[in-house]
């Protein structure tokens, strides 16, 4: 299933317009994306896919598909079982030594894909990042175990099995990917403790970091990208900064007024408030998106 309403979709190519814009006279400003879990930089259905059909509309763009690690088994690996810290210093260092992006690029981030980027944005962004959409993407973390969708099942489970035998225990933290931006609403004080990850890119902990809120704040256009019969991110509004209310596991805060807005930690309500931020609901399941959805927009 894709996003049907042309309505919706003439929305969302309003707001993706602003992604591809020209960077300079004559051609496009660079793209780098950012895969999920259980997803590669380059298999053919998926990230392979995507590449080609952006150069397709969009003849000559450059575009950096992240690999993290030396092959594509490391790359699909390490969605499940690298530090996320660890893989956004890669990144950043990837990023910097790409000549082609020397001058800025556009970031499309797919499910954990999303805030990964975001770290990069925060924690570096150098070259910087000009607009940000976020596919699917978990900004305030997860609070139940994603169904395996990825091509191998195997690698999934035992993901699965570590962070149901504890999510915050120091080697889980360590090294389960989706553990580190597990967030527990009814035991927020071993989340903010103990999750190495996500508490720090949302600046929740007591010391702020400014240079991560004028970094995010630096965006030209941040779009949020929701699916509406999402099953596989619990809750889904998480793809819009929302999340379950704290001491509980029902009730949704929106962004709009959850703390992190409100005191506008990391300069969303700022981006907000500058007209910046979008927030775009596609009807389907988890990246369930068809070819001619992401083509028309």
């Amino acid at each position: 299933r894709g996003c049907p309403s042309m309505m919706m979709m003439s929305m969302i190519g309003l707001a993706l317009l602003a992604l591809i814009s020209a960077a300079y006279a004559d051609t496009y400003r660079p793209i780098v994306l950012w895969h999920g879990m259980g997803d590669t930089c380059c298999y053919p259905f998926s990230m392979g896919k995507i590449e080609k059909l952006i150069q397709a509309n969009l003849p000559g763009v450059y575009i950096h598909s992240i690999k993290v690690g030396e092959t594509i088994a490391d790359d699909e690996v390490n969605s499940y079982f690298m530090n996320v810290n660890e893989q956004v210093d890669l990144v950043c260092e990837m990023m910097k030594n790409d000549t082609n992006l020397s001058k800025g690029f556009n970031a499309i981030g797919f499910s954990q894909g999303g805030q990964f980027l975001r770290a990069y944005i925060e924690r570096c962004n150098n070259p910087p990042v000009y607009n940000l959409l976020s596919v699917g993407g978990q900004h305030q973390g997860v609070f139940g175990l994603p169904r395996c969708m990825g091509a191998n099942h195997s690698l999934c489970e035992v993901m699965r099995k570590l962070v149901n035998s504890g999510a915050y225990e120091e080697y889980v933290q360590d090294h389960v990917t989706q553990a580190e931006y597990w967030q527990d609403p009814l035991n927020m004080a071993e989340y903010l403790a103990k999750n190495v990850f996500l508490p720090d890119i949302n600046n929740q902990l007591p010391n702020k970091n400014a240079t991560y809120k004028a970094n995010f704040e630096s965006l030209n256009k941040l779009v949020l990208v929701l699916f509406t019969e999402d099953t596989m991110v619990q809750p889904r509004e998480s793809e819009w900064f929302g999340f379950y209310t704290e001491g509980q596991d029902k009730a949704i805060t929106n962004m709009r007024n959850s703390t992190l807005y409100l005191e506008d930690w990391i300069g969303l309500r700022t981006l907000d408030e500058a007209g910046k931020v979008t927030q775009l609901s596609c009807v389907g399941d988890h990246l369930q998106f068809s070819d001619e959805w992401f083509v028309e927009n």
